[in-house]
């Protein structure tokens, strides 16, 4: 049972609000450089946090800034309402988020913290939601619970422009920094917003790590290739979406100003300024009629060389890293362990793993595995709230899961404990060992250890074997029932 206790109402209230935020206090109501926000509090399985929802790390890309790299958000006189979840940023239709609106002016964040002052210093995690660059949000019961900051980190989750918005390149832009990389650029703007802010919500910005899913890990991945974004971050964690460091097939800058002068012709845009003004339902269209791919670009700035070079000459960013998949996923013997060798050869602690837990109700049925965006729900802690969401329903079948609302024990429970306990230690330290839980060791080629992420963790080694495919009749998803409506409580999942 989730429990929100309504934000503070009344103009003394506000008074006390604004003046604990000025103390350092950390309540309703905290001081960001830009202005006050007031966000409420959580509380989940016997874990309560703060929350703030649709804070602004840039100005809303849209009219000319469409296309544009981000543009530094404007500041606001009161105190902001931040107890509901922002819009979407534009895509088609899945079942990831659905239920909150959608606009172009979707460039916002959500911050979730137990931190109690001002001057803490937590470890600071900041997640990037899956949905191949196409689709997806930060808005969600899962990613924002309070377990996972009720470990000792204040966690942090983005929305990023996506799709012919966020990935767009055209020969009309001429020299704009970032043309086929405006969601790499947003992704590092809220990276500085982190740096600029994050205090005030009890966070540590000289320990910040970043960790994305599917999509997510893309995105992670092209913070550690661009040397603009390296000193912004300190770890990275990329969960089921290693492809991009491991790929020798990349997308240049020239093959990116293709398929926009494609996208212009499906449109009937006569302009670059016509293409401004279109509708962003149109842009859309345009870009399904045109078989637009969103792809991170090697634009020679922002992304200066083919990835996977630059992580073979050691150039991405020299921090710690986690890396892995789930049982039902491939890349355990692919791009995982390709990763692996590429940043552990570069001299960076490297760690691995494979995800194996399965839900009671899943356990029971044959040929079921942990499938694509399940640990999610664990490392977040978000047991058992995550596993009937709209999302977790959708990517079951790809596992070979078919229990629509699965069963859970006190193992998963265990488990979700452990698992967030294990990422808090890797956001703290930069090793991802717990004294007393599991001494998690660095990968390396030739030890090719990992760690299995089950009941009971297990260090084993030779990350290849951990895949066990799914029964040839599973899907990668199926149709997921409607999430509830978008706004203040549950969210979207």
């Amino acid at each position: 049972m989730s429990k929100v206790t309504l934000p503070l109402l009344g103009a003394a209230l506000l008074i006390a609000g604004s003046a604990a935020a000025q103390s350092g206090a950390i309540g309703s109501v905290v001081q960001t450089k830009l202005g006050q926000v007031r966000g409420e509090s959580i509380t989940e399985v016997g874990a309560t946090a703060n929350i703030y929802r649709g804070i602004p790390y840039a100005a809303p890309p849209t009219g000319a800034n469409r296309w544009r790299g981000p543009q530094p958000a404007a500041s606001w006189t009161g105190v902001r309402d931040a107890t509901k979840w922002p819009n979407r940023c534009p895509q088609g239709a899945s079942s990831m988020g659905t239920g909150a609106p959608i606009s172009e002016d979707c460039l916002y964040l959500n911050v979730v913290t137990a931190a109690k002052n001002a001057n803490e210093k937590r470890p600071v995690f900041v997640f990037y939601h899956g949905g191949g660059l196409t689709s997806g949000t930060s808005s969600s019961t899962t990613y924002n619970h309070p377990k996972l900051p009720n470990q000792g980190v204040v966690v942090v989750t983005v929305n990023s422009r996506l799709g012919p918005f966020g990935y767009f390149a055209h020969p009309a832009l001429g020299n704009e920094l970032g043309q086929g990389n405006q969601g790499t650029l947003d992704i590092r703007q809220s990276l500085i917003w982190i740096r600029d802010n994050i205090a005030a919500f009890g966070g540590d910005p000289a320990n910040v790590t970043i960790m994305g899913e599917s999509g997510g890990g893309t995105k992670v991945i092209s913070q550690m290739a661009s040397p603009m974004s390296h000193g912004l971050f300190h770890r990275a964690m990329v969960e089921s979406g290693s492809a991009l460091a491991t790929s020798r097939n990349h997308v240049t800058l020239q093959a990116s100003q293709t398929r926009g002068t494609a996208l212009q012709t499906a449109l009937g845009a006569a302009d670059l300024a016509a293409m401004r003004a279109a509708k962003w339902e149109d842009v859309l269209a345009a870009g399904t009629k045109s078989n637009f791919a969103a792809s991170v670009a090697v634009d020679g700035r922002v992304i200066p060389a083919p990835v996977r070079e630059l992580f073979e000459q050691g150039k991405q960013a020299k921090v710690p890293l986690v890396v892995g998949a789930n049982t039902g996923e491939a890349s355990l013997q692919t791009s995982v362990p390709d990763m692996a060798n590429l940043h552990s050869k570069a001299g960076n602690a490297t760690y691995v793993y494979n995800f194996s837990q399965l839900a009671a109700g899943w356990r029971k049925e044959p040929g079921c595995v942990a499938f694509h965006g399940l640990e999610l729900a664990y490392v977040f802690g978000a047991i058992p709230v995550s596993l009937t969401s709209p999302t977790t329903l959708s990517l079951a079948r790809g596992g070979g899961c078919t229990a629509r609302t699965p069963a859970h024990d006190e193992v998963d429970m265990k488990v979700a404990d452990q698992a967030s306990k294990v990422w808090a230690q890797f956001a703290k330290t930069g090793d991802p060992s717990v004294p007393g839980l599991v001494t998690w060791p660095k990968y390396t080629e030739t030890n090719n250890a990992y760690l299995d992420i089950g009941s009971p963790l297990t260090v084993k080694r030779n990350i290849q074997s951990a895949f066990i495919a799914p029964p040839a009749s599973a899907g990668r998803g199926a149709a997921a029932p409607a999430a509830p409506a978008a706004g203040r409580g549950r969210g979207t999942n």
